[in-house]
């Protein structure tokens, strides 16, 4: 789907339903081949709806309220190794869900009407109206927009440099981003700059966004092969707590002193002088205060009263205790949970899974089917998080296991069981299916497409092999299964999706899945012993046999049945199938149809249907179709055209308002 429409009825939609449907169909177009020219036509029909894209009125919250928000342990300790000026803001925790750049500004949102949907598609809507821009100042750290923009479109999905800087034009406010300085980058100083928008001055607002990590160094070290990259953002708030901050929070104060500090020591029983070398801030330090605009200063230890020391220390102590209650409390949860399931028999174990099921189930009972759906969304959104936060390692152990766990349920099962179970999950996959869209079904298929390859890609050729052994025996078992009205059953399905398929590839794309099937019979045939072959030959034989008797079969029948029926010959042709017959005729031969024309690259003549036309400035390496210097003495008069086609080429570049000149292409 590569447009938007929009009526009267849609300024009735709830406007967060609005800019989700919107994000949902940026994400439909990033699966496809054209992305990009999709997103873009998206983002300019958007671009007309003015009641939609009002200009936002952000106003941001500046201090740190207890009773709203909560403090991010992890961020807290990486920002102790941000630059000075801010070590003493405190870190909102929000969630990490992939949208925690539009999380952390939603929270910061004093309105609270704002949606991370809206944010995401404003900011994806201003790059791609301001591509030029954006694309030559930015693309030399992070790579090109365009590629960028793929995954921009994907809700949940981790924002980068491109997004903030966006973001700060789309919220008309400036964005400090704040990095810690645990590994050394190249583009760390852009990484600790300040974002500003188009039209900044000295009284626009600044909210400040800590680059983090979900989990601490170590941890995030060991998960990256001892590398340590962010993979959160968070915003910084003022303490409320600090009244000299909240007073003064546009001077900077950096204390320094020419003059070596010394200290009282103790040598020999003498009261002795001993110097103390000072150190300046690190060159970068020094450049970040110096340069950046907008600058807020360290709260000196000085300035802070006792009696406010005391309340910050209890407080962290006590948040710090809360934390580590928890943390036991789970730790030993998990402890007592696995000693009783060690404990516990197999008739046990057995008999706490079906009281659980029976539990769910009796919940599910009472549940209205609003409330369903929404466990259902949390728990989709609780498990891509988790996952989002494993690594590969982490993830390829999950699957192991449950594959474990699986198999081993399988083996404890009767075959009544099984069939039961198998039952159950098509009837599930059937419900499932018939409640999508068709574009969810092809984005279904896509998706498991692309699984499939990359477990394919991971898997050597022996655990090929073996995979499609397993999958012969089981199809053969399934088989065997089946009463001959199923088999014939399937067998017209499978014709019927094989008619369809055809029927809506183009010509190359049916070569191509022609010559791939030959590639994979060869290969499959290569693969075979004498054995297997001689099985499949006489496989072959049967099943030719046997098309031969149906066949004749049908034929014997098709005779019969004329023999018995009197038809009157001959029979006058129906109107509509004249009618039909006329049209189909009318548009093969008419002109469009026939209209031919010559490739402007390989220079083939066919029909203008199968051509596309191209821009000349969009032809990548067009110096390529340029008439060769060793042609010009050999042809007559190419030099002339040769000067005739710079010279037109020179005309459509330096001619803003000339449409574009295209040629066909093939």
């Amino acid at each position: 789907m590569a447009t938007v429409a929009c009526c009267l009825s849609c300024r009735k939609i709830d406007r967060a339903t609005m800019f989700e449907t919107l994000l949902k169909l940026f994400g439909e177009v990033s699966t496809a081949i054209d992305y990009y020219d999709q997103i873009k036509i998206i983002s300019q029909e958007i671009e007309t709806l003015e009641w939609l894209l009002a200009p936002m009125q952000f106003t941001n919250i500046t201090h740190f309220d207890p009773n709203v928000h909560k403090i991010d342990q992890e961020a807290k300790v990486y920002l102790q190794k941000a630059a000075l000026d801010v070590q003493k803001m405190v870190p909102t925790n929000v969630i990490a869900d992939g949208n925690c750049l539009y999380n952390s500004v939603t929270c910061l949102n004093e309105t609270k009407l704002l949606t991370t949907s809206e944010l995401r598609v404003r900011t994806l809507i201003e790059l791609v109206k301001n591509e030029f821009f954006y694309s030559n100042r930015y693309s030399h750290i992070i790579g090109p927009l365009g590629e960028a923009m793929k995954n921009i479109a994907r809700n949940f999905s981790f924002s980068e440099l491109y997004e903030i800087v966006g973001l700060s034009n789309v919220l008309k406010c400036n964005i400090r981003s704040i990095y810690p300085r645990i590994d050394y980058r190249e583009d760390l100083h852009i990484m600790n700059s300040t974002f500003e928008y188009a039209q900044s001055n000295l009284s626009s607002n600044t909210i400040f966004i800590f680059l983090t990590h979900t989990r601490n160094e170590v941890q995030a070290r060991n998960r990256n092969s001892g590398n340590w990259t962010p993979n959160h953002f968070v915003p910084l708030l003022f303490s409320s707590d600090n009244v000299e901050f909240q007073n003064n929070p546009s001077q900077s104060e950096v204390i320094s002193s020419d003059i070596t500090p010394t200290k009282s020591t103790t040598k020999n029983n003498i009261v002795t002088t001993v110097r103390i070398p000072g150190f300046n801030l690190a060159d970068d330090e020094q450049q970040l205060l110096q340069t950046s605009e907008t600058v807020f200063p360290a709260t000196s230890e000085t300035s802070l009263t006792p009696r406010t020391k005391r309340r910050q220390y209890s407080a962290e102590n006590i948040t710090n205790t809360e934390i580590t209650n928890v943390d036991n409390q789970q730790i030993l949860a998990r402890q007592r949970m696995a000693a009783k399931r060690a404990e516990a028999t197999q008739e046990a174990v057995e008999q706490q899974r079906i009281h659980a099921r029976q539990r769910s189930a009796a919940r599910r009972a009472t549940m209205a089917s609003k409330e369903i759906q929404q466990q259902r969304a949390i728990t989709r959104e609780r498990n891509a998080t988790t996952r989002a936060a494993l690594t590969q390692e982490e993830a390829d152990r999950q699957r192991t296991l449950a594959r474990e766990r699986s198999a081993a349920r399988r083996a404890t099962m009767t075959s009544e069981e099984a069939d039961r179970q198998r039952t159950l999950a098509r009837e599930r996959s059937a419900a499932r299916r018939a409640a999508m869209t068709p574009e969810e079904a092809d984005r279904q298929r896509t998706l498991a497409r692309e699984r499939s390859a990359a477990r394919r890609a991971i898997m050597t050729s022996e655990e090929i092999q073996q995979e499609r052994k397993t999958t012969r025996a089981r199809n053969a078992t399934t088989r065997a299964t089946l009463t001959p009205k199923e088999v014939e059953q399937y067998r017209k399905l499978a014709a019927e999706r094989t008619l369809v398929s055809r029927a809506t590839v183009s010509p190359r794309v049916a070569e191509e899945e022609r010559i791939l099937a030959r590639k994979r019979s060869a290969a499959r045939r290569a693969a075979y012993t004498l054995e297997e072959a001689e099985q499949q030959r006489e496989a072959a034989r049967r099943s030719r046999h046997l098309s031969k008797i149906l066949k004749n079969k049908q034929r014997v029948s098709k005779t019969g049945v004329y023999k018995n029926i009197k038809v009157e010959w001959p029979k006058a042709i129906d109107m509509e199938c004249k009618t039909n017959c006329l049209k189909k005729f009318i548009q093969q031969m008419s002109m469009s149809s026939l209209a031919e024309g010559v490739c402007g690259i390989c220079n083939v003549r066919c029909y203008k249907r199968d051509l596309r036309h191209v821009p000349v400035n969009k032809i990548p390496s067009i110096e390529l179709l340029r008439t060769h210097e060793d042609l010009c003495n050999v042809i007559p008069d190419t030099q002339r055209i040769k000067n005739l086609y710079s010279n037109e080429m020179y005309n459509v570049n330096n001619d803003p308002d000339s449409s574009s000149v295209g040629d066909d292409t093939g």
